[in-house]
């Protein structure tokens, strides 16, 4: 069961929400977002399962939401898409509430979040992938 973010987790993660309000209808913004998540996962695909698998995680969001945002997925909730826009904030600021450089403990950081909003999410993320296996499956 994925644990509770901490308060200060939540209080640096409310500061990417607000941001992602304001960079969800902006095309180019979200594109940066994009840009710079594949940079990261890049970097992180070297290392061990936990991050295998936050990669994994991260690869689906990110096919979620450039799927949103050019229109060809019409089904996610702009609540999940602003919610899911501050989680990949997070996971790219390099200072957060424990900063990326720490190591395993800045990874943790953000990992705790995005399990979070992926539990919080679960049914937009199913939906997706079920969307995404009848339309893309070779």
């Amino acid at each position: 069961m994925a644990k509770e973010p901490s308060a200060r987790e939540k209080k640096h993660f409310n500061r990417f929400k607000k941001k992602a309000a304001a960079i969800v209808n902006d095309s180019e913004s979200l594109k940066n977002l994009l840009v710079k998540l594949k940079a990261k996962l890049d970097d992180s695909e070297k290392d061990d399962s936990l991050r295998e698998k936050l990669v994994e995680y991260l690869k689906l969001v990110s096919r979620m939401v450039t799927n949103t945002v050019s229109g060809t997925y019409k089904d996610m909730p702009w609540q999940t898409l602003v919610m899911i826009i501050a989680g990949l904030l997070y996971f790219i600021a390099p200072l957060d509430a424990l900063p990326d450089f720490i190591p395993v403990a800045g990874l943790l950081d953000d990992a705790t979040i995005l399990v979070w909003l992926g539990k919080c999410f679960r049914e937009d993320l199913e939906n997706y992938k079920t969307w995404e296996q009848a339309n893309f499956s070779e």
